[in-house]
């Protein structure tokens, strides 16, 4: 199977590997992403993997729509008229995104949304750090948690730190900048006398680049629709 590969940073090098060893043949665009208002492969892909830009969106969005191929978006630091227009794309063809392709971090999200319900008078904090080079922040996974903790807690996030204590509806995000962190990601619940931590530390992007060629291989047999990586364990409509 040809998988089209988006983005020829890290992750797109790291992304071609994997489905090479996954004995598949990975596309890269004939002309960079950037230098082209139509993309174009050797061959149409069975599927696409973008990890890219955001800037890059609307093209990647035509193409795929156009030639009917399936995409899945890795990508961050979307605005929300871009979510807009992956879930508009979604209705005609196969979508599945997500911020981050960690199995880990799967079950963290599970984890911590178990844990904002039972301690529901406890105080959460957010620390994330990846390496210094990385444009967006706080992370598109650390945005995801938030969200979760959102889902069972009415929980206000807060960025920037201020010269106030901490207001018990409240969740402090801090974001780390430096070296080489390939990323790590730590949930704190606190009270008085008792702190539980929930930590994720990924020591390679190939996790994520295994997880991308996984989610693009389960999503070539999908019919259209906005899919995340949960989806891939927890079919819709299954028990």
């Amino acid at each position: 199977m040809n998988i089209g590969i988006i983005g020829n940073g890290k992750m797109g090098k790291r992304i071609a590997e994997v489905t090479e060893e996954y004995q598949h043949q990975p596309l890269t665009l004939s002309q960079s992403l950037q230098a082209t208002d139509t993309l174009t492969f050797e061959q149409t892909p069975a599927v696409i993997i973008d990890f890219s830009h955001p800037d890059g969106l609307e093209k990647i969005l035509q193409y795929s729509q156009t030639h009917g191929v399936p995409l899945v978006i890795g990508t961050t630091g979307y605005t929300e008229e871009q979510f807009a227009q992956i879930a508009e794309a979604a209705q005609t063809i196969p979508v599945l995104y997500s911020a981050n392709f960690s199995l880990g971090i799967m079950v963290m999200n599970r984890l911590i949304k178990q844990a904002a319900q039972d301690l529901v008078t406890w105080q959460i904090e957010l620390i994330e750090k990846h390496h210094s080079q990385k444009k967006d922040a706080p992370s598109g996974t650390a945005k995801r948690l938030v969200e979760t903790l959102q889902s069972v807690r009415d929980l206000t996030p807060v960025y920037q730190w201020t010269d106030q204590p901490r207001e018990d509806q409240q969740i402090g995000v801090h974001s780390l900048r430096a070296g080489s962190f390939p990323g790590e990601h730590e949930v704190i619940f606190a009270t008085k006398d008792e702190v539980l931590s929930v930590k994720h530390e990924a020591f390679s992007n190939r996790i994520f680049a295994e997880g991308a060629v996984q989610a693009s291989i389960w999503l070539t047999e999908q019919s259209a629709g906005l899919y995340q990586l949960e989806d891939l364990f927890e079919p819709r409509g299954g028990a």
